[in-house]
């Protein structure tokens, strides 16, 4: 399938697929890929591809009546004309509606997705615009897999004090009093008013990654673990071991656009 690979001076890329306008890697200056990939992820065309920053929208997961986590992830996005957007280090990419996303979701929209790598970060940005006559409301994320030696010797920081819904007990909402949040089972928490940086101790790979997001209020950590990960295509037995997804999202609330209105959010990855 067709693809854009960006290259920073310093040996940083980053690959980007049109199909779901999917990043499936970024390696930073003399690193190692930060993003996972299944073992058996599917690149095939109007398939989700199983890893990497899927784009959700304009629906995350089954909150609505739309297929899980929208149809961006699973639709050709095509490259904007814009020279100022596309060189070696970015690019632009947008999906508009058509008749077949009308057919879901019966709004005028013009979505954009930039993507820029530089030699230790990699942004990835999403703009909405309503360019219709009625109003719309949407849900949206960057289901970002990371890639880590271990999920048994790593770290998440940056969430305590904050309060998440917790998905795997039935939605009760928790204050997170720990001082790091290392996964030992499945989590799937939603942080409602998340902060605007996480970081991630790899320390198998003697890496620290920081999660940097903007206009995305939200945050949601998951890691289906052992029981249930056979149960996601793409995902190999021992997959769940070497991801842990951290996801900038818009989901405790939604945006509401009116027409000719625009939203904008991002998120930085950055290695040191």
């Amino acid at each position: 399938m067709p693809k854009v690979v960006l290259t920073h001076p310093t040996g940083g890329t980053a690959e980007i697929y049109l199909n779901g306008g999917h990043v499936t890697s970024w390696i930073p200056a003399g690193g190692a890929d930060v993003l996972f990939m299944g073992k058996t992820a599917a690149f095939a065309p109007g398939d989700p591809i199983r890893g990497g920053i899927p784009v959700v929208f304009p629906q995350f997961a089954n909150t609505g009546p739309l297929p899980q986590h929208g149809f961006a992830r699973k639709t050709e996005w095509k490259v904007a004309e814009d020279d100022e957007a596309n060189d070696q280090m970015k690019v632009k990419l947008f999906l508009q509606d058509d008749h077949k996303t009308r057919e879901l979701w019966d709004h005028h929209f013009r979505t954009e997705l930039t993507v820029s790598v530089g030699e230790k970060s990699l942004e990835v940005k999403l703009d909405v615009k309503n360019i219709g006559d009625d109003h719309f409301a949407f849900t949206a994320a960057l289901h970002t897999y990371l890639a880590v030696k271990d999920i048994r010797e790593t770290a998440i920081r940056g969430l305590t004090g904050k309060w998440y819904v917790d998905k795997t007990q039935g939605g009760i909402e928790v204050k997170d009093e720990a001082k790091k949040l290392v996964v030992s089972d499945e989590i799937d928490r939603v942080y409602l008013g998340a902060p605007k940086k996480i970081e991630v101790e790899d320390r198998g790979n003697s890496r620290r990654i920081e999660v940097r997001a903007a206009g995305f209020k939200d945050a949601v950590i998951w890691n289906p673990w052992a029981e249930k990960v056979t149960g996601f295509i793409g995902l190999d037995n021992d997959d769940y071991a070497k991801m842990i997804c951290i996801e900038s999202a818009q989901l405790g609330s939604s945006v509401k656009l009116k027409p000719d209105a625009s939203w904008s959010g991002s998120q930085t990855l950055t290695v040191t």
